[in-house]
C-alpha cells in the first residue's frame, strides 16, 4: 500500500477527493490530510506518506513552497500539485521543485486514480532499481572475495604443478578457473580516479583496460564481466555520492536482472553501457564542480600514482611537473579532493601495500621499500595508524587460523 497525503484549502475539493476515491479498493491509502501547508508539514514530517496531493494555493505556506521544503527534507515523496489555474508559470515552478504530476481542476476520481498509478510505477521502479545497486554491490563483493580465494588458489595450485582441468575435478570451473587471476589486476583507485578527475577521452582507455581483462574468451557464467561492471557502477556511485548525488538519477540505464544479463552476455553492449556510465557520470559531475582545476588535479594524481615507489617524492617535485607553485598546488589539490597531498600519497602507498600483502609472499621491509618508504619501522608505524593493523596482523587477518 502507498501512502496519500492531501494538503488542500478548499474543503469542497478536500472532501471530494476524499469521499469520491474507492480508497479501499485501490492499492492508495489516505494518510492524512490538513487545510493548509503549514499544518501539512508537521504532519508529513511525522507521516512520512509515499505521495503527496498538494493545491498550489494555500494559506501560510501554500504549495510550491510547500513541495519544495518536503523535496528537501523527504526527497522521495513524490507530489502531485492541484491548480485552478491553467498557466504555464505554475507549470514550470512545479516541475522545477521536483513535482511528479499537475493536475489541473475540477479533478475526477479517474483522473486522480491515474495520476496515483503513475507516481506509484516510478516509486516502485525506483526501489527496485535502488534494490538492484544495493544487491550489485553486495554481489560484487561476494565475486570478488570468491574470485580473490580462486585466484590464490590458482596460485597454489600451479606451484604444485596442477593443470586448470584437475581443478575442475575439484569443483572450480575451468574457465572461473582461469579468470580468476584477471581479477587482481582491477585497480579501483585509478578507475575512481578517472570517474572523479578524469575526461571523455579517458573512456577509450578504460574500455581497453576492460577488453585487456575479459580478453578474447569468457567463461559461461559471465562472472568476470559481472564483476567489472558491478565494480564500476560501484565506484561511479561513490562519486556521485560524494557530490550529494544519487547514483540511481544519474545511471543511464536499469539494474533490473533483465537488463544486466543483456548487458553482461554481449561485448558490444557491454562496452557500450560503461562508455555510457562513464559520460554520465562525467557530465553529472562537471555539472556539480566548478572544473578550473580538475585538469590539474588529474595531473599530479597520475604522477604520484605512477611514482609513489620514489621515496623522494615531493609536492614541491609535483608542483613542478604540474606547472604550478607547491603552495598553489597544496590548496587546490584539498580543495578539489578533500584531502591532502600527503593524505594521497600515503593512501595510494598503503593501498599497495596491502595489494602486496594480500597477493604476495613479500616480507613487509620489501613491502616497505615498493612502497616508497624508506624506513620500515616508519612504514609499520602510518599502516597500523591507518588501519588498526600492523602489516603482519593484517596479513594474519586475511587467513584466520592458518
Amino acid at each position: 500500500m502507498y501512502k496519500v497525503f492531501l494538503a488542500e484549502d478548499e474543503i469542497v475539493v478536500r472532501e471530494g477527493i476524499r469521499n469520491t476515491i474507492p480508497w479501499e479498493t485501490t492499492s492508495y491509502t489516505l494518510a492524512g490530510e490538513a487545510p493548509d501547508g503549514e499544518i501539512a508539514l508537521s504532519m508529513i514530517q511525522e507521516i512520512k506518506p509515499d505521495i503527496l496531493i498538494t493545491d498550489i494555493k494555500m494559506p501560510f505556506i501554500d504549495g510550491l513552497t510547500l513541495s519544495k521544503i518536503v523535496k528537501k527534507t523527504l526527497p522521495w515523496i513524490k507530489i502531485i500539485i492541484l491548480s485552478g489555474h491553467d498557466e504555464f508559470e505554475y507549470a514550470r515552478k512545479a516541475i522545477s521543485v521536483g513535482v511528479e504530476e499537475y493536475l489541473l481542476k475540477p479533478i475526477s476520481a479517474k483522473d486522480m486514480i491515474q495520476a496515483l498509478d503513475t507516481v506509484a510505477s516510478r516509486i516502485d521502479r525506483e526501489k527496485e532499481e535502488l534494490l538492484s545497486i544495493e544487491h550489485l554491490k553486495q554481489q560484487v563483493q561476494s565475486h570478488a572475495e570468491m574470485l580473490r580465494e580462486a585466484a590464490l588458489e590458482n596460485r597454489t595450485r600451479a606451484a604444485s604443478g596442477e593443470t586448470p582441468e584437475a581443478a575442475s575435478s575439484q569443483g572450480i570451473s575451468r574457465d572461473s578457473f582461469l579468470d580468476a587471476t584477471k581479477l587482481l589486476a582491477v585497480d579501483g583507485d585509478s578507475l575512481w580516479t578517472k570517474f572523479r578527475y578524469g575526461s571523455r577521452k579517458d573512456i577509450d582507455g578504460i574500455t581497453r583496460d576492460c577488453a585487456a581483462l575479459l580478453g578474447e574468451n569468457s567463461g559461461d557464467d559471465h562472472i568476470l564481466e559481472y564483476f567489472i561492471l558491478g565494480e564500476l557502477i560501484v565506484i561511479a556511485a561513490k562519486v556521485v555520492e560524494e557530490m550529494g548525488g544519487d547514483i540511481k538519477d544519474v545511471i543511464p540505464f536499469s539494474l533490473n536482472r533483465r537488463t544486466i544479463n543483456e548487458i553482461i552476455h554481449s561485448r558490444d553492449v557491454f562496452y557500450g553501457k560503461i562508455r555510457s556510465l562513464f559520460n554520465a557520470v562525467i557530465e553529472f559531475r562537471d555539472s556539480h564542480t566548478d572544473g578550473r582545476y580538475r585538469s590539474v588535479i588529474l595531473k599530479a594524481r597520475e604522477y604520484i600514482d605512477q611514482n609513489f615507489e620514489d621515496p623522494e617524492i615531493s609536492l614541491h617535485g609535483t608542483a613542478s611537473y604540474v606547472g604550478i607553485s607547491p603552495n598553489h598546488l597544496s590548496t587546490v589539490f584539498s580543495q578539489e579532493t578533500g584531502e591532502t597531498f600527503i593524505e594521497y600519497l600515503t593512501r595510494v602507498r598503503l593501498e599497495r601495500a596491502k595489494h602486496l600483502l594480500e597477493n604476495t609472499p613479500m616480507k613487509s621491509a620489501d613491502i616497505a621499500c615498493k612502497t616508497g618508504f624508506s624506513d620500515p619501522h616508519y612504514f609499520s608505524f602510518i599502516f597500523k595508524k591507518n588501519t588498526g593493523l600492523s602489516p603482519r596482523e593484517y596479513r594474519a587477518s586475511l587467513h584466520p587460523g592458518a
